[in-house]
């Protein structure tokens, strides 16, 4: 029984790499059922026994980005030893180490979910991280709040605030990337973009200036090389 449990998951695992790669090359609105059946090798029955839609191919690869997202960041929500200002600072630095060492594959996604054909996957993958990270930035809050360290009434709605507005900045930062084709001086115009982050969720919190660092700039200068 458990050799049957391990085949039917690295299949699924194999549907979702497949399709994945196929989405980010010809866009999610491009590709077909049949070609994804084709490109991992099995019959069309096989892909309906994991899937009932193309659609739920896709809600399987944004859950399992997600899930890899949760298993970085949990841990640190729920560390004791830590205060809120340490632990926001820190779900910002792993998010941005983590795109760091996989910036080749990060640059890829990016291109592909920016594209046009691409809207309905960049939107699922957005709404997905929004309900993962509100309740984890909003739980922190609550304990910066608790400690004195931010004054907020409503963490759950500034947790909201907070992550549209690095959605905002996300976008600006991959607008110029993207939109570029000589970086090289990219670099401090990004990090002001960033500094404005910084300060403006301060200010949400009502935290003292300069305590909240979203990414330092010798990380982000490793984009720019």
């Amino acid at each position: 029984m458990a050799r049957i449990v391990k085949e039917y998951d690295e299949r699924y695992q194999e549907f979702l790499d497949v399709a994945q790669a196929l989405f980010q090359q010809r866009g999610y609105e491009q590709v077909t059922v049949r070609q994804i059946i084709d490109a991992v090798g099995v019959a069309k029955g096989t892909f309906y026994h994991y899937f009932d839609a193309k659609s739920d191919l896709l809600d399987a690869i944004v859950g399992r980005s997600m899930a890899g997202a949760m298993a970085i960041l949990r841990p640190l929500v729920d560390d004791p030893n830590l205060d809120a200002v340490a632990k926001f600072d820190e779900i910002f630095a792993r998010l941005g180490s983590w795109k760091t060492a996989n910036k080749e594959f990060i640059l890829n996604l990016m291109r592909a979910l920016y594209r046009d054909e691409n809207v309905l996957m960049r939107t699922k993958m957005q709404r997905a991280s929004a309900t993962m990270m509100i309740p984890l930035l909003a739980q922190v809050i609550q304990q910066g709040v608790e400690e004195g360290l931010f004054a907020v009434d409503f963490p759950d709605q500034a947790a909201e605030i907070v992550l549209n507005m690095g959605t905002a900045l996300s976008q600006s930062i991959v607008d110029t990337l993207l939109e570029s084709e000589d970086w090289s001086q990219l670099l401090e115009p990004v990090m002001t973009k960033i500094h404005a982050y910084e300060r403006s969720i301060e200010r949400v919190l009502h935290a003292p200036e300069g305590s909240l660092a979203v990414i330092d700039k010798a990380t982000m200068a490793q984009w720019f090389a």
